[in-house]
């Protein structure tokens, strides 16, 4: 079976999963990753240790992808600010 993840097909995963979450807030990412880590927690308190191991590692790259996202827009509100005090000195 062939390996899926390559580095000629990397770029492509890349834009793929940017160009998903364009419209998404990194705010809705976060408290996604923030549930999953929630229901990994209450399926590993009923028994269902198995499905809870795979819900908390599915959080990770939720959470990854959330503070990316949210960096992104921190920055550019960093960068609004400042051009507008600029602009009124």
């Amino acid at each position: 079976m062939e390996n899926l993840i390559n580095q000629e097909n990397l770029e492509d995963i890349r834009e793929l999963i940017e160009s998903k979450i364009a419209d998404v807030p990194g705010e809705v990412i976060l408290f996604g990753a923030i549930g999953a880590l929630l229901l990994s927690s209450y399926l590993n308190k009923t028994g269902h240790k198995q499905a809870g191991s795979i819900v908390g590692k599915l959080s990770i790259p939720i959470i990854g992808i959330g503070l990316a996202k949210y960096k992104d827009v921190i920055k550019s509100e960093i960068e609004n600010y400042q051009a507008t005090t600029h602009e009124n000195l």
